[in-house]
């Protein structure tokens, strides 16, 4: 079974870390066992009180996430911090925690692809260096993709504009600063996972789309992908996948 640093390397393979955005902080934030077998991971999108508290239950060593835990270094280690305690946490029970961050947005079968693949974009090509841009098969009506984006995220979504919905740019997350690119490229939506007042006055004057769902509900699509890497190059490893509650989708 491999050490935290094989799983690593392993995860990097997968996922280069060329491919990461110059002010990430991604790949192994902690490591309380360095000698250890890994057994089992859980994958999740963040670590998480609950995700760490799943991980001790299931004899979990090591937890694999999209998003950091640590996105600047912490001035000092408090159990009343929210990454303090955390932190502390997976010390406590021995497990390491690993992110892949923005070069799994990027990535081939990454997130963005694996977005598009759910909502059923067909030929979906790179769109801008982590994004994608793709169309569905049969046009539908503003109204229509809304309900559609709430079947297949499963959470609550809102279209802001009244354009027929085929050719559709995907940025998982926060994609809300790339409208404009997404009229470049040829859309006539923009789905993300958060806009502001900003985004939504953009889209109305370039006459596009945007279609908003939640930032967990366009990135936790990835989850089983993820899983899957991990089980392929570690097979007898055992690889459980985490889901957050309403918390992050809403109700």
């Amino acid at each position: 079974m491999p050490t935290v640093s094989e799983l690593c390397a392993c995860l990097d393979a997968l996922f280069p870390p060329s491919l990461s955005e110059p002010w990430d902080h991604d790949g192994l934030a902690v490591d309380p066992c360095p000698a250890q077998e890994i057994t089992a991971v859980v994958v999740a999108l963040d670590v998480t009180g609950p995700a760490v508290a799943f991980a001790a239950q299931t004899g979990a060593q090591c937890i694999v996430t999209h998003h950091p835990l640590l996105f600047e270094p912490p001035e000092s280690l408090r159990a009343d911090d929210s990454v303090g305690s955390r932190i502390l946490a997976l010390v406590r029970a021995g497990i390491a925690a690993v992110s892949c961050h923005t070069r799994l947005d990027s990535v081939s079968g990454g997130v963005n692809d694996s977005l598009a693949s759910v909502l059923g974009l067909r030929d979906a090509v790179p769109f801008l260096p982590f994004g994608r841009i793709g169309t569905l098969y049969a046009p539908m009506t503003a109204k229509a993709f809304r309900a559609h984006m709430e079947d297949v995220l499963g959470a609550p979504a809102v279209v802001y504009g009244s354009r027929p919905v085929e050719r559709v740019a995907v940025i998982s997350g926060s994609g809300k600063d790339y409208v404009r690119d997404a009229v470049l490229a040829g859309a006539d939506t923009l789905l993300t996972g958060e806009a502001n007042h900003s985004a939504i006055l953009d889209a109305g004057e370039y006459g596009i789309n945007l279609a908003v769902s939640t930032h967990y509900a366009t990135e936790a699509v990835v989850l089983p992908a993820l899983a899957e890497g991990l089980r392929g190059g570690f097979p007898a490893l055992r690889v459980e996948i985490f889901r957050e509650d309403d918390r992050f989708c809403g109700v």
